[in-house]
């Protein structure tokens, strides 16, 4: 393995050192395994359902199906293969098109435009996924309130929403409050999970035979329609496994793969397996099998329990979308953000109010509109199916570029996972009139998004790049029959190139006249890795008469604080040291305009990247300044 693959795959090992194993395998409970854990309740019944029967062929084929779809794609593919891909420590979607990108530039090559096309595209539907998970799992918990009494039927879609309205509120005030609560509670949600499995087992022990793969296999052959429109049902049972990966950074490779063999996954195959017993041997117990399955007794017990176990999955997921977010602005995937940092003491605890507010409109459209969470099945596995097939695609490029495994073994493993992920995808495509528009529509849109804002922000520093440089416009500047006058003080011009003129510089010296007499030019690059070394993180380098360059460097999981980044300067330039009282801020307000020399097919895109420059967070926010230290130029940027 190459030396910088060796070193992205050093730091979870460091920070499961710190924290200690057994608390990072009971936070893993809490918000790593949420989804693929509550999946229990629908997977299995919707796979019976859309068979149109429950008979032992059916129940057992199904029960084959998902158990062999958990080992192969949640144990073999995410488990062993793609969780060895972290990037420095990170996981997911935006961090492996990271790690895919950074591979092609370190062997010299400009990774191509459809690879991370399918990359964005990803990252758009990990933003449907997010939509669909609260809606169908709150509703599908909340749907067990019939099982106790139909006098509740009409009082089901009402306490799902007022469920929903609480958790989006709640969402300003972070996770961290109730977060110390999310393991020991999914803790006992998948022992009893377990318990009750094992108790309708040890009733009916011949249904462990399903778990043969021949079930599976003798559907397929003696049925193959019902068994692929089955295969639409059976991705439900994978929801939550791209969360295994996505979660590395907050606890680490060997603490997730602790809590999965030894709690997540023997508890649900068992699950699963008291399910199928039930439906055999229980007559109607087809619409809610995993409510059926427990003792009349304990139903009440369950109902409450699933409600808090599907609470606490969509938390997980919201929350991750919120991370998402964040690192999609840092690698120019989104234009930037408000974000209000929820936890001093837990890196990566964000709230982004408009990403809070677009998930709570879609998840109340969601639960109006179908007000089921056997109709909102149809909106989720095609998300969940794309998820994973773009997985598998940046995958097999990491194999290669990163890895630089043969072309044979990346032939040995992607064959196969591509075969299974293509046709769980093509299982859904039916869904699509019947709900699977939904998150298709939205990664539609988003996608169309982030790549209309990768494209403005490339083109402009493209053509930022063509400007004069910095060097000669001060020696221009200060050479000049009229100089600028001086003032006192110091001046911090932030740019989006290093040696490049920042427009804000331009405009104060050629309409003003005026320079500080200490400037300082700063530039803030972002990394295609999370986070970079404090050693190597700045660079400096002296202009003369009083101005200076700095160039900073930030990883796609990290902020940038520029008065945090100036006061490490203290010493580094001259005798200057940082005085806040004493430092004004010049920021450009860019201005999009459309270039004449450009062609007019791409007048649309113009537009939206105009529309989404003007309505980003001010660099001010960003940078953490306070209004007070601002100074705001209108700059025109033509594209």
């Amino acid at each position: 393995m190459p030396e910088h693959a060796r070193h992205r795959n050093a730091r979870p090992e460091r920070q499961e050192h710190r924290s200690g194993t057994p608390a990072l395998v009971l936070g893993a409970l809490g918000v790593v395994f949420g989804d693929i854990g509550t999946s229990p309740i629908y997977a299995l019944r919707q796979g019976v359902l859309d068979a149109g029967a429950s008979n032992a062929q059916i129940v057992m084929g199904v029960l084959s199906a998902i158990v062999w779809a958990v080992l192969i794609v949640v144990m073999l593919k995410y488990v062993c293969y793609v969780m060895r891909a972290d990037n420095e420590g990170e996981g997911g979607i935006v961090a492996l098109s990271a790690l895919v990108e950074s591979g092609y530039q370190q062997n010299g090559k400009a990774a191509p435009r459809a690879l991370l096309l399918i990359g964005l595209f990803g990252a758009a539907m990990f933003y449907g996924d997010s939509m669909v998970t609260p809606a169908v799992s709150v509703l599908s918990a909340v749907e067990g309130l019939r099982q106790i009494s139909m006098k509740f039927d009409p009082f089901v879609v009402p306490a799902a929403l007022a469920i929903l309205v609480a958790l989006f509120a709640f969402q300003r005030r972070g996770t961290a409050v109730v977060g110390r609560w999310f393991g020991p509670v999914m803790s006992v949600w998948f022992l009893w999970l377990a318990v009750v499995g094992a108790y309708r087992v040890a009733q009916h022990p011949q249904v462990l035979r399903a778990l043969s793969p021949g079930w599976a296999m003798a559907l397929a052959l003696s049925r193959p329609g019902i068994a692929f429109v089955i295969l639409g049902a059976v991705v439900l049972a994978l929801t939550g496994a791209e969360a295994l990966y996505a979660d590395i950074g907050h606890f680490g490779r060997k603490p997730i793969r602790i809590a999965w063999l030894a709690v997540v996954l023997p508890s649900i195959i068992i699950g699963y397996f008291g399910q199928g017993a039930t439906l055999l041997f229980q007559p109607g117990s087809a619409q809610q099998p995993f409510f059926y399955a427990a003792p009349g007794w304990a139903l009440v017990p369950t109902v409450v329990l699933a409600l808090l176990a599907t609470v606490i999955a969509s938390q997980a997921v919201i929350s991750g979308a919120f991370s998402m977010t964040s690192q999609a602005i840092e690698l120019d995937f989104l234009p930037r953000l408000r974000f209000i940092e929820t936890s001093r003491e837990q890196r990566g605890q964000v709230y982004v109010p408009a990403v809070n507010a677009i998930l709570f409109a879609a998840v109340m459209f969601l639960v109006v509109t179908f007000r089921s969470s056997e109709r909102l099945t149809s909106a989720y596995g095609i998300a969940v199916g794309l998820t994973m097939l773009i997985t598998t695609i940046q995958m097999i490029a990491l194999s290669r570029i990163v890895w630089h495994w043969p072309r044979l073994a990346v032939a040995a493993v992607s064959v196969p996972l591509l075969i299974v992920d293509g046709t769980l995808v093509a299982a859904n495509l039916p869904k699509i009139p019947h709900g699977g528009w939904f998150p298709v529509t939205v990664g539609g849109v988003l996608f169309v998004l982030m790549s209309t804002w990768r494209y403005g922000r490339r083109t402009a520093r493209r053509r930022a790049d063509a400007t004069q440089s910095l060097q000669a416009f001060l020696h221009e500047a200060l050479g000049g029959a009229e100089p600028p006058a001086r003032v006192r003080g110091t001046a911090v011009y932030p740019g989006n190139l290093p040696d490049r003129t920042p427009a804000a510089l331009r405009s104060n010296v050629r309409h003003n006249g005026v320079l500080h007499q200490t400037s300082i030019f700063f530039t803030d690059l972002p990394e295609s890795a999370p986070r970079v070394d404090d050693k190597t993180r700045i660079e400096t380098r002296d202009l003369g008469h009083g101005c200076y360059e700095v160039v900073a460097r930030h990883g796609f999981v990290e902020r940038p604080n520029l008065p945090r980044l100036l006061e490490s300067l203290n010493g580094r330039l001259g005798d200057w040291r940082f005085d806040a009282k004493h430092t004004t801020f010049f920021l450009p307000r860019d201005e999009i305009i459309k270039s004449e020399a450009h062609d007019a097919p791409y007048g649309w895109r113009e537009a939206l990247f105009a529309q989404m420059s003007f309505h980003s967070t001010s660099s001010a926010e960003y940078y953490g300044l306070r209004a007070e230290d601002v100074v705001e130029l209108g700059v025109q940027v033509a594209l």
